[in-house]
């Protein structure tokens, strides 16, 4: 018999914000629909309700008010297990690029072969608002319209979600759906008490990261432009990726430091291997050598450090591998500070004939000197560069054969087809790319702030560089005009 008290309560704060609208699947495996205000006699969710889910007598499932959520929950239904599990990581790892603490976010089975992440507010946030942060997640982890299953927003008014430490009658063996390990390879953690140390996190910080990132991911408005000169206003913006946080686990200097100590603790062993693959892949490693380097190096860790047996291991290395490189995963070797020099900015100037051309190849070499591999080969989207230059992507898309033409970019690869183990098309890879820019010392620079948090154009970093006198003579008229303005 369930006794914990503490539970009960636990789950009336971080899940239950209407109690006279729920969900109860029975022992038999059939979903009911309690609403008090479509049936004057079902009866309200009381902590007796929340018992019965516990003892596994039935399973409890909440909705949403109309109006406002306690929590997040992305519900990622897939049947593939591997898949399923894939995608879970994703949105666990765009959750934390846009700014929500891992110690936040909360994994659990969902029953069958997938799972729920939920991510808890201290105050209740709005339907709306809500579902704007779950598009910008899926957005972000590009799973936007996946053709084998989806990543639902749950709860809403109307569709309920099931809650966890409850058991799943439609499985075999009734499935207790436990909360999961992150860092152990999803593993369950049976325990009821994971739930008790829980804490929402500060409903601010949804809104703060929705108001970050808004302008470029949600509410975009992109003109129609022609690439001509005298579109005067034309301002580079950061992309969303700049403004994340610096992990400071992924530095350089850190997974080398990895790579050299080996695991620092037991529950690393899943998230180390992450992170060297990421390092390997930006040394410029095929698939092949990177699973191979990662082998090696599990084969000197302590074994006291890990549980899981090297069956398992490898067949989590494999996986990892083939994760990052089908998804083209990249390490971000985020420098403290990042500088645009006069000598740079003169290639460009000279090379690139229109504004335009002179725009995007300036959001190129930002991006290159953010997120070049030590070869210096970067990939960018043709969405990363309609976000960063403010071009519509057929725009973009024309400039970019231009600056390969006159030398100013070299294309590694374009067109890259990643295709399904029947050799059916799946999806493409964005191109990758060289910015084939001469550097020297230069003490004349324009300097990037790492986090970009300005109001920082091309013409600023123009203007900055160029007394008006060499703009004068650098540009046509029209650019003369447009950027001195």
């Amino acid at each position: 018999m369930f006794k914990n008290q503490n539970i009960i309560q636990k789950f009336n704060q971080l899940y239950i914000i209407k109690r006279s609208k729920y969900l109860i699947l029975s022992d038999k495996g059939n979903y009911v629909t309690f609403d008090k205000k479509k049936y004057e006699n079902a009866k309200y969710l009381t902590d007796f309700t929340v018992y019965r889910h516990l003892e596994g007598k039935s399973t409890l499932g909440v909705f949403a008010t109309r109006r406002a959520s306690k929590f997040i929950c992305f519900d990622v239904d897939i049947k593939d297990i591997h898949k399923a599990k894939w995608v879970t990581y994703k949105v666990h790892h765009a959750l934390m690029e846009l700014g929500v603490p891992k110690n936040y976010i909360h994994i659990s089975h969902s029953g069958n072969k997938g799972y729920h992440m939920e991510v808890f507010f201290s105050e209740p946030i709005e339907n709306y608002v809500v579902k704007e942060f779950h598009s910008l997640v899926l957005t972000h982890a590009e799973l936007i319209d996946i053709d084998y299953g989806d990543v639902e927003l749950r709860p809403t008014a109307e569709q309920g979600v099931k809650l966890p430490l409850g058991k799943h009658f439609k499985t075999k063996g009734n499935k207790r759906c436990w909360y999961v390990d992150y860092d152990k390879g999803l593993e369950p953690v049976r325990s009821y008490n994971y739930i008790l140390n829980i804490e929402p996190v500060q409903s601010a910080t949804i809104y703060d990261i929705l108001n970050r990132e808004k302008d470029s991911l949600l509410e975009e408005e992109v003109i129609e432009v022609d690439n001509t000169d005298d579109y005067i206003e034309q301002k580079y913006e950061p992309l969303p990726s700049y403004k994340q946080n610096v992990n400071e686990d992924e530095t350089i200097e850190a997974i080398e430091k990895l790579l050299s100590e080996g695991l620092p603790m037991q529950g690393t062993r899943h998230n180390s291997l992450f992170k060297l693959a990421k390092y390997f892949k930006w040394l410029g490693l095929s698939g092949e050598q990177v699973n191979q380097e990662l082998i090696n190096w599990m084969e000197w860790q302590d074994e006291s450090k890990y549980s899981m047996k090297r069956k398992d291991w490898l067949k989590d290395i494999e996986e990892i591998v083939e994760y990052i490189f089908l998804n083209d995963i990249q390490l971000t070797v985020e420098q403290k500070e990042i500088e645009v020099s006069y000598n740079e900015m003169v290639q460009v100037v000279n090379i690139c004939k229109s504004k335009n051309e002179k725009l995007l190849a300036y959001c190129l070499l930002i991006h290159s000197k953010r997120y070049s591999n030590a070869s210096g080969v970067f990939y960018m989207s043709f969405n990363q560069m309609a976000t960063a230059s403010g071009l519509v992507e057929k725009s973009a898309r024309n400039i970019i054969n231009k600056l390969e033409t006159n030398g100013l970019i070299e294309i590694i690869a374009r067109n890259q087809m990643v295709t399904k183990k029947n050799g059916a098309f799946e999806t493409k890879k964005p191109n990758k790319y060289k910015v084939n820019i001469q550097t020297k010392p230069d003490s004349n620079v324009f300097k990037i702030d790492s986090e970009l948090e300005y109001k920082d154009s091309f013409n600023s970093c123009m203007v900055n560089l160029f007394t008006t006198d060499v703009l004068k003579e650098l540009l046509p008229r029209r650019q003369f005009e447009s950027i001195v303005n």
